[in-house]
């Protein structure tokens, strides 16, 4: 879903400029490899938490409980 004013309105946005920004240039420092930039990523999450800093983590699921995963067959032809 798209607010009023869509890409107009996020060109303007000085947050989204900002991350924008700052997405280009981690790209553009890792080369644009995607391994790259997750281990740049994953260091300086390292280093992040060695002064104390605290990341969320998402509950593991419990295998014997149902999850909202609905699966259908295909339509039949």
């Amino acid at each position: 879903m798209r607010a009023a004013g869509g890409a107009a309105e996020a060109v303007n946005d000085p947050i989204l400029q900002e991350i924008c920004q700052t997405r280009d240039d981690l790209a553009r420092e890792t080369g644009y490899d995607l391994q790259r930039l997750f281990d740049y990523v994953r260091e300086r999450e390292r280093e992040s938490a060695a002064c104390g800093a605290k990341f969320v983590s998402f509950a593991e699921a419990k295998h014997d409980e149902p999850t909202a995963l609905v699966r259908e067959d295909p339509p039949k032809r």
